[in-house]
């Protein structure tokens, strides 16, 4: 049975809920080691693309669409 405290943090984020609901090894892995609690907001982290080496993927793949679409707007401009 998983202690009440952890429990309880777990239903205060929505995001660690639904993770913890579609993977269910983790109540099993925070019931025999509550400690591991920081592995498992990192594998949400993880899950949910808030690593910094994601979000600046996204960054960049969004400067890139942002680019190309300004070349093709550039393109169109120019008479022919």
């Amino acid at each position: 049975m998983m202690r009440q405290e952890l429990h309880m943090y777990i239903n205060q984020r929505p995001e660690i809920r639904q993770f913890v609901r579609h993977n269910p090894l983790w109540y099993r892995y925070l019931s025999r080691d509550p400690q591991s609690l920081s592995k498992l907001e990192n594998e949400v982290k993880v899950y949910y693309g808030k690593t910094f080496p994601q979000k600046l993927d996204r960054f960049q793949s969004n400067l890139n669409m942002a680019m190309m679409l300004l070349e093709m707007v550039r393109g169109m401009g120019s008479p022919k």
